[in-house]
This record gives structure tokens, C-alpha cells and sequence, in this order.
């Protein structure tokens, strides 16, 4: 079942907001790849791959989005850019299942991460510390919703067609298993004060904080910087060390 049948159609309503004032850092973290393609894990509707793609205009890209719906958005996307679409492989797989080069000149895994159990996790560590290319950089997204605590939905995405508003919703509580989140999302659209259309999706997913990103590479042999509130840029260049600001910034995240 494609968990995002219901809700692609949403997605870029919130992923435009959220990406506006964080691409600069994307690109600034990702502009010394060489060596081999980026990988986009968890690529979605192509968001950061048409960023990238602006900003990078000799880069190849390996975008991996298993589910169907995003795949369909992700194409659309690429028809109305044929210099971008030549530049893209999409690849139907989740990255355990996709033969990647031996030298990756980038890689993003965002919106990602929370799918992933400790273990697979490990193995996307050791993976990058493999295969990333002299220079190159890894940015991943730590899960910002709590553990521990009830996030009511807040409103994170709104856009009007024509007489009707599309509206998208993000919330969070702590799953039944210790260490994960039921991850909601509400989708709606209105025409004025009346409820059109409604659909709901609940995600348990594992709560990958700043720590444990941090925690996690090391172990694999990456360093980490932080390059923004909920980024971290990865490299394999030795254990993964935090300045002292840095350190206080993700403990200040996980309280």
C-alpha cells in the first residue's frame, strides 16, 4: 500500500515553505560534489532534486522514491525541465534495494530518516562513509517532533486553486514503542468556511534526533556538522565531532 496516495497531492504545498529558507544551506553543503552522482534518498515530489539541479548545474542525480504517487509528481516535474530530466535517474526502489555507484558525489535523505530502524540506519551510515567521493557531503533531516510529548496539529501549508484552499496539517504524539512517533497528517480543502474534502494519515515512525544522528555516524566513521535547526551535513573524514554552540543547539532540540 502507497502510503502516500492520499496526501502527494499536498505535499509541495508544505515542502515549498519548507525548503525556501533552508536552500541556500543545501546548496552551500552539497556545491563540492565530484566524483560520482548525488543521491536523492527519498527524493518525493523532486523538490531538493529541481533545487539542486538549479544550483548545480553539472551534477547528476539518483532520485529513489519508492512510493507511486510522489514518483508521479516527481515526473511531471522533470517533463517541464528537460535539461534537469536529462540529469535524473528515478529509481521505484527504497535505497537498500538500489545498486548505487561506488562514488557518490552527494546524497540527501531527508523526510527520511524516521523510516528507518536503528540497524538500516547503520547500514545507510556505513554506505555513505563507502561511497561519498573526496570533498563530497551528505545532508540528512533529524525528525523534528518530540518523543515524548503531544504536538497538536499545527498548519504548516495552504494554497488557493481557483475557489478552493488546500490546506496540509502536521502533528505528532509518542507511539506506543518507546522512542517513536505517530506522525499525523491532515489534508484538506475548503471552499470558505466549509470542509470539502478530508483525509488523514497516521505514520509511526522512529524519533531521530540531532543526538543520535551524531551518535550514530561517528560509530560509522562520519563527521557531522549542524547546517541549520533540523540538518546536518556528514563526511567521512574520522570521528563525528559538535562544537560547543553546536552541542548546546541539539541539546536545547531535544529536551
Amino acid at each position: 500500500m502507497d502510503s502516500y496516495a492520499d496526501t502527494a497531492e499536498f505535499y509541495d504545498i508544505a515542502g515549498r515553505s519548507y525548503w525556501k529558507p533552508r536552500a541556500a544551506t543545501l546548496t552551500k553543503a552539497l556545491s563540492g560534489a565530484a566524483g560520482g552522482p548525488i543521491v536523492d534518498i527519498g527524493a518525493g515530489t523532486g523538490l531538493v532534486v529541481e533545487l539542486l539541479g538549479a544550483a548545480l548545474p553539472a551534477a547528476e542525480f539518483i532520485a529513489v522514491e519508492p512510493s507511486a504517487a510522489m514518483r508521479a509528481a516527481l515526473i511531471g516535474r522533470l517533463l517541464n525541465r528537460p535539461e534537469l530530466a536529462a540529469r535524473v535517474t528515478v529509481v521505484p526502489e527504497t535505497i537498500e534495494a538500489v545498486a548505487l555507484p561506488e562514488r557518490l558525489g552527494g546524497a540527501v535523505a531527508c523526510g527520511v530518516l524516521g523510516y528507518l530502524d536503528p540497524e538500516r540506519r547503520r547500514e545507510l551510515w556505513r554506505m555513505l562513509a563507502r561511497r561519498l567521493a573526496p570533498g563530497a557531503r551528505a545532508v540528512v533531516e533529524a525528525i523534528p517532533f518530540p518523543p515524548t510529548r503531544v504536538v497538536r496539529p499545527i498548519r504548516v501549508g495552504a494554497a488557493r486553486f481557483g475557489e478552493r484552499t488546500h490546506e496540509i496539517w502536521l502533528g505528532s504524539e509518542p507511539a506506543a514503542t518507546p522512542g517513536r512517533i505517530e506522525l499525523t497528517t491532515l489534508c484538506r480543502v475548503r471552499a470558505g468556511d466549509r470542509v470539502l474534502r478530508e483525509c488523514v494519515s497516521r505514520q509511526e515512525w522512529f524519533a531521530v534526533d540531532m543526538n543520535t544522528i551524531v551518535t550514530e555516524t561517528a560509530a560509522a566513521g562520519l563527521c557531522s556538522r549542524r547546517t541549520g535547526w533540523d540538518l546536518a551535513a556528514l563526511w567521512p573524514e574520522g570521528a563525528a565531532r559538535l562544537d560547543a554552540r553546536t552541542s548546546s543547539a541539539a541539546e536545547s532540540i531535544n529536551r
